[in-house]
């Protein structure tokens, strides 16, 4: 009777410390998943004129890499994306807030961009 009680314990021991793991493991897979979206969200809506990299097209379209508008605020990109700036149209009726946040987030953490986060209900508060 102890050994089955010892070894109940044990396995409950096991399984308290497998569980801060679990979900460790697991909001860090959600985060890769977001920075998957907002990389794909970059490349369908994005691209064409920035580039893959981040590097634009020199005189015609900025860079996002090494930026100082997208390594400044999460807020400032939100507007120019909402609003438009020159050649860029505005994306206010055609990417919801939720994607217009993996974008952002993923821009201003790519190619050696490092920015806080932006959040939809923010995004949504600027419009």
């Amino acid at each position: 009777m102890k050994k089955q009680t010892l070894l109940h314990l044990h396995k409950r021991k096991r399984a308290c410390l497998l569980l801060p793991a679990i979900v460790f493991c697991s909001s860090l897979a959600g985060a890769a998943l977001a920075q998957d979206a907002g990389e794909q969200l970059f490349l369908n809506n994005c691209a064409e004129c920035h580039q893959r990299d981040g590097k634009g097209i020199p005189n015609i379209y900025p860079a996002l890499a090494g930026s100082e508008v997208v390594d400044g605020s999460g807020v400032d990109v939100a507007l120019v994306m909402l609003i438009g700036r020159g050649e860029m149209p505005s994306f206010a009726g055609s990417i919801a807030d939720e994607d217009m946040a993996s974008i952002i987030n993923y821009v201003r953490n790519a190619w050696g961009n490092n920015g806080e986060e932006i959040s939809a209900q923010r995004i949504e508060k600027l419009r």
